[in-house]
């Protein structure tokens, strides 16, 4: 239990328009597809309130790709929430001794793609290409 006694956490995902419909499936509870909101971006394009649950499949060419999925994190505990950028500092060194090269980077990039890398992949370390100004999350262009 936190100290403030707030206990939860929200994960936002944020997927570009154009790739909704290959990605992203409307959903009731348990993940049973929702035909009447399929298409989804169809759905979402209408006026009026939207309601419901959807699916993400989680497509690593994709997810990586931060010109395509942004991720957002809150906590309900200030403390826990506060702290999360060192905690996640704290990950990304111990991860340094991993992934330090470009060769261990191309390593691990092999395994989560089964063995071949994609054409767009890079062994640069994307920490600061990841970075957005407060500007551009108001934008509709993350590329």
């Amino acid at each position: 239990m936190c100290k403030s006694g707030r206990a939860g956490h929200l994960l936002q995902i944020f997927v570009r328009r154009e790739l909704i419909d290959k990605y992203v499936y409307p959903a009731f509870p348990y993940g049973v597809p929702d035909n009447k909101r399929n298409p989804l971006g169809e759905y979402l394009s209408r006026g009026g309130q939207k309601s419901g649950q959807v699916r993400i499949t989680v497509n690593p060419d994709v997810f990586l790709r931060a010109s395509c999925v942004r991720m957002f994190v809150y906590s309900a505990d200030p403390t826990f929430h506060a702290n999360r950028c060192k905690f996640q500092a704290k990950l990304r060194d111990l991860l340094d001794d991993i992934l330090d090269s470009d060769n261990s980077r191309a390593k691990a990039a092999k395994g989560i793609f089964g063995g071949k890398l994609p054409s767009w992949w890079s062994s640069e370390d994307q920490t600061d290409a990841s970075k957005m100004s407060k500007k551009r999350y108001l934008m509709p262009d993350f590329s």
